[in-house]
């Protein structure tokens, strides 16, 4: 599958921009839980209040304070805090309070140093009044702790260091949460609105999330937008490549692939890797980045990981047996994908042998058989991967339980804020379903790679036939083809199809080729157009070799008419032209008249404009024949090659397409090569070769071969009467 990331490259800056987005959307996405906790712990039980650096605090607090500030802090404290006298004004939050009493200002902007120095003494000041606390600390609540501390300036020392001695497993910002208690009461107590406070934290947090989700939601639209439009453009060139190598294909490599198959390497594969290379852009990137962003988030909680561990380490089980069950059926699936079509391709071509026959029963088990053995495997994968889902979203509901479990324990003991458990548990299921998408792919991926495998089969197939380096343009009239002791045989075969042939003809001749049934007619002519190499000897145009001539000038020197007439859906006219657009009127009516078919087209409705169904079903084989010769003729070719294209004609059709195309050709002075069963056909021809077992046994015109040929006369025997024989 990897493989088919080459085809990204004309995309790169897409592809880039998927990357950019992917990663924006990721930040943004592991923002958001921040600003959730931000909003629980902060905004709802701390009441908007972020740290303990007080923005104002009474003269009367500030002084119990200052008792309990380290000594090292008491300067920085000190210097950090202008004393504000009663009836002045103060601006606290964007709050104009005229205060009652002496109050102290925060002057200093680093107010995380602040809070440092200041956060203990906050909070001992708040517990010097509280009874439990004093009682359980050694301290008799009776007694006026304040004037005690005045008295004996080394009791602040010692209640600090019993308070450090039961505080101690707490972190830095559990003991700023503790302190916003006393500092909501003192804002209150100056007349601070702390419920004005509180929402404004609210609602800007909440303005950010906003903000910030909308951003991560128009980088997905971005990822999905582009991710669907590059692997779009990357399947239609894989759709394009697959067709134009098609069409390079010589007979040799149509027996490798079958039809059936070429038509599911072409669709369904090259779906299934549009799917998966959509899926990658989009997944392949978000999935690794979010939950290794998510494992930064949460380390930090080293107690609470090995929940992460346990059903991670569950999940990796479940996904190694799934795929050790599913990824063996892929193959299988493709296969059997391959068989239904060519079942239905055969039903559709051998529709009207089918019905005669009256075999559709036996066809339709053919169809089921095909069609239950796909929908058991597709089941059965089905069945195994619809039980993963189930036991994911269990596993990640009992994630759930335990971190909260566990989440409770911590917030019991200070170790961890509410608001911190939520974004945890989001974190957390952030990094399970990363890990449950990747898997997902990865199960995907396989059944891609088949598919993605069957594509370069048929992209990186070395064609047998073609184009030599440094060809010269061969731009001459054709006046000659010749075969010089050439021999064939077809590929991995042992026997020799046609050998030792030698044969001339000058253009403006015709020359006929005639034996029994395998000896090797069409083969013979099929190997002008090169349809398969020469397995020894040459071939030549002129005197130039046909190997030496570039396959689309050779060609395009041909006009062929093959056994089975091949019409394509259109109209008259379209098919006319099909090998030359600009053919002028003339050409097309004297093809008409060369070919005989001027009489029923004359019959249809719509004379060259009358329609023709796909494989031209709506005319008769004759009519084909016709339409197929006139085509051939339209083309002006140097080079007519007429396989067997006459058996479809009545005896009548047949003697008066003979004798115009022959006046046609040597008017034209082209070459004309026939393959025919009939005698009737190419007894007039200006040689005639008699084919048998690959070997020409006689080579003449029909008068000679009549006295020189036993193959020959005992075909012409066998078909004509002595009248005819005697061209009477």
């Amino acid at each position: 599958m990897f493989k088919m990331l080459k085809y990204l490259k004309p995309y790169s800056l897409s592809v880039m921009m998927i990357v950019i987005l992917v990663f924006a959307q990721v930040q943004g996405e592991l923002a958001l839980p921040e600003y959730m906790a931000n909003i629980v712990s902060d905004g709802i039980v701390n009441g908007g209040i972020t740290d303990s650096a007080m923005v104002a605090i009474s003269e009367e607090k500030f002084d119990i304070v200052i008792q309990f500030v380290e000594e090292e802090d008491k300067d920085l404290i000190n210097s950090s805090y202008d004393l504000v006298l009663k009836g002045e004004t103060i601006n606290v939050n964007n709050q104009q309070i005229v205060i009652d009493e002496n109050v102290y200002v925060l002057n200093n902007d680093d107010t995380q140093k602040v809070s440092d120095a200041i956060v203990k003494a906050l909070i001992m000041a708040d517990t010097i009044t509280n009874d439990d606390v004093l009682e359980m600390m050694g301290v008799d609540p009776s007694v006026d702790v304040l004037m005690m501390l005045e008295m004996d300036p080394t009791l602040s020392t010692q209640l600090l260091d019993k308070f450090n001695q039961e505080a101690g497993a707490l972190s830095g910002e559990n003991l700023n949460s503790a302190s916003f208690k006393m500092i909501k009461a003192e804002y209150q107590n100056i007349g601070i609105n702390t419920d004005k406070i509180q929402t404004n934290y609210i609602f800007l947090e909440g303005f950010y999330m906003l903000l910030i989700a909308l951003f991560a939601g128009i980088a997905a639209i971005g990822v999905a937008f582009l991710s669907s439009r590059v692997a779009a453009k990357v399947a239609r060139n894989l759709r394009l490549e697959v067709f134009s190598k098609v069409e390079s294909f010589s007979n040799a490599e149509f027996s490798r692939f079958s039809t059936a198959s070429l038509i599911t390497r072409t669709t369904n594969d090259v779906q299934q890797v549009q799917q998966v290379l959509t899926m990658m852009m989009r997944i392949m990137l978000y999935a690794p980045l979010m939950g290794v962003g998510a494992i930064f988030k949460v380390i930090e909680y080293p107690s609470m990981l090995w929940i992460l561990g346990l059903v991670l380490s569950i999940i990796l089980v479940l996904l190694i047996t799934t795929f050790a069950i599913t990824l063996p059926k892929f193959k299988i699936i493709q296969k059997l994908i391959d068989k239904l079509n060519l079942v239905m391709r055969e039903f559709l071509d051998g529709m009207l042998v089918i019905r005669a026959f009256n075999t559709q029963k036996n066809q339709e088990d053919n169809f089921e058989k095909a069609n239950n053995d796909i929908t058991k495997v597709n089941l059965f994968v089905n069945r195994v991967m619809s039980c993963v889902m189930p036991i994911m979203f269990f596993l990640m509901s009992s994630v759930s339980i335990l971190i909260i479990w566990e989440a409770s324990k911590q917030i019991d003991i200070g170790a961890m804020q509410i608001g911190d458990m939520m974004a945890f548990l989001q974190y957390a299921m952030s990094i399970l379903m990363s890990f449950i998408m990747v898997s997902m792919i990865s199960i995907m991926i396989p059944r891609s790679s088949v598919s993605a495998q069957r594509i370069l089969e048929v992209i990186n197939c070395e064609v047998s036939i073609k184009d030599e380096n440094n060809l010269q343009a061969f731009n001459e009239k054709v006046t000659s083809i010749t075969f010089k002791d050439v021999f064939f045989k077809y590929p991995k075969a042992e026997e020799y199809v046609l050998s030792n042939l030698n044969i001339e003809v000058k253009s403006g001749d015709t020359i006929a080729f005639i034996g029994s049934t395998g000896s090797g007619k069409s083969t013979l002519v099929n190997l002008i157009p090169r349809f398969y190499d020469i397995s020894s000897g040459e071939i030549y145009l002129n005197k130039t070799k046909i190997s030496d001539i570039p396959l689309h000038t050779l060609r395009e020197k041909i006009g062929y008419v093959p056994q089975k007439a091949v019409l394509f859906s259109g109209d008259i006219e379209s098919n006319l032209k099909y090998a030359d657009q600009n053919a002028s009127e003339k050409m097309i009516a004297d093809a008409l008249r060369v070919s005989q078919s001027n009489e029923f087209i004359s019959k249809m409705g719509d004379g060259l404009n009358s329609s023709i169904s796909q494989g031209g079903t709506n005319v008769s084989g004759g009519q084909k024949q016709r339409l197929s010769i006139a085509r051939a003729i339209v083309k002006d070719p140097e080079i007519y090659i007429f396989d067997d294209s006459f058996s479809a004609l009545d005896y009548k059709t047949d003697s008066l397409v003979r004798n115009e195309l022959s006046n046609f050709v040597k008017d034209k002075k082209s070459i004309l090569l026939i393959v025919a069963q009939r005698v009737s056909s190419i007894m007039h021809s200006d040689n005639i070769v008699v084919l048998d077992n690959g070997i020409i046994v006689g080579q003449g015109t029909h008068d000679e071969l009549m006295k020189t040929c036993e193959v020959y006369n005992e075909i012409a025997s066998s078909q004509l009467s002595q009248k005819e024989l005697n061209n009477e």
